[in-house]
């Protein structure tokens, strides 16, 4: 597995892998590394939403395109990945809120992102599910939903079956430009590449110094919580406006709870955990907003990271200072952008390039 390669992705969550699928389709040689198993992160540990209205403004014609494609995705990895279109409401359970939704919606609006109003007795009529606590909310007919259990595999069999490697337990311990080509050191051995792609979340940051970029990323740690099978209770996405929700229930009758309450843990150490103080604030809200949960018995609570740049917007296009090194992370809402993230990344790589324009998303910004 570990020989050299025309190119090297660092990391096998959703944005890494799509680049490497849609380079390897193209018939490039393809190596993907990860520090762990493939879509062992990030990517596995997320909640599957795939909302357009909780996501930044700036980053809509990245979620435009992201939308589309999870629509034939299951088809196009000849697989099933969970995806359903739903529909999403995005609340607010606050005056201050409603104003947020209100602002929200309409800039949205003037970007071609269509949502329908609902407030007082609308509302009830819309979605009777919601608790007395939401004054407002937005629907949106493109939000969806994708059940990441079954998407990882899909997407890593396709890969692998479009003829890219991927590697796992290669945490990558050193980068080193030499003569056009980039060395790779890794603690299972080292390899070099012609062009090099770091997609590798929040550790992204850690890769580019060993180039000699600093980038500005955090690292969140979010919580998720998942019930035990029930009725139907609700039958669209839920997110909130203030970024403090999400809620789905899957076609098993689970409903996973969201949003972002904090763990515990650093990336340094590789070490993140559950926060019960603040799983119990995540639930009690998501009760309020939908008090079909009440009863519900919460069957598991854990935490993954999610990498955010300084300003909330992706980090895509080539690393300061490196002619053939290239970077796809650090997005909000990374599981719903990363079809198109790795689609765009491939393109830049193939034709120098991207359909649509990613300029501002440039790292350079922050140098």
């Amino acid at each position: 597995m570990l020989r050299d390669a025309e190119i090297t992705i660092v990391g096998a969550g959703i944005m890494g892998l799509c680049t490497g699928l849609y380079l390897a389709r193209a018939g490039r040689d393809v190596l993907i590394l990860d520090r762990g198993d493939p879509w062992g992160e990030s990517s596995g540990a997320n909640a599957g939403t795939l909302g357009i209205l909780a996501m930044p403004i700036d980053t809509l014609p990245v979620t435009r395109k992201a939308l589309a494609m999870w629509e034939g995705f299951g088809e196009e990895l000849g697989a099933d990945v969970g995806f359903a279109r739903t529909g999403g409401l995005c609340v607010a359970t606050t005056p201050g809120e409603v104003e947020r939704l209100r602002d929200t919606a309409a800039r949205q609006g003037e970007a071609g992102i269509e949502a329908e109003w609902h407030e007082a007795q609308t509302l009830r009529e819309f979605a009777p599910w919601l608790g007395a606590e939401v004054r407002a909310a937005a629907f949106c007919s493109m939000d969806a939903l994708s059940i990441p259990l079954q998407a990882g595999p899909a997407l890593v069999n396709a890969v692998r079956a479009a003829g890219a490697r991927i590697a796992d337990g290669c945490a990558v311990t050193g980068l080193e430009a030499l003569d056009g080509r980039i060395r790779i050191e890794t603690g299972a051995g080292a390899v070099t590449c012609g062009a090099l792609v770091i997609a590798a979340g929040v550790w992204s940051g850690f890769l580019a110094r060993m180039l000699g970029c600093r980038l500005p990323i955090y690292a969140d740690v979010n919580m998720l919580s998942i019930t035990e099978p029930a009725p139907p209770i609700m039958d669209q996405v839920v997110t909130h406006i203030g970024g403090m929700l999400t809620v789905k229930q899957f076609s098993n009758g689970s409903c996973l709870i969201g949003g972002g309450w904090q763990g515990r843990g650093d990336v340094a150490s590789n070490r993140r955990t559950v926060d019960y103080g603040n799983v119990v604030h995540n639930i009690r809200l998501a009760a309020r907003v939908i008090p079909g949960l009440e009863a519900l018995r919460v069957v598991r609570s854990w935490a993954g990271y999610e990498g955010v740049a300084r300003d909330s917007l992706p980090l895509f296009g080539r690393l300061p200072g490196q002619d053939n090194v290239y970077i796809t992370s650090c997005v909000r809402g990374g599981y719903l952008t990363g079809p198109a993230m790795g689609y765009f990344m491939a393109e830049l790589i193939l034709e120098g390039a991207t359909s649509v324009p990613m300029d501002g998303y440039d790292p350079a910004r922050f140098q």
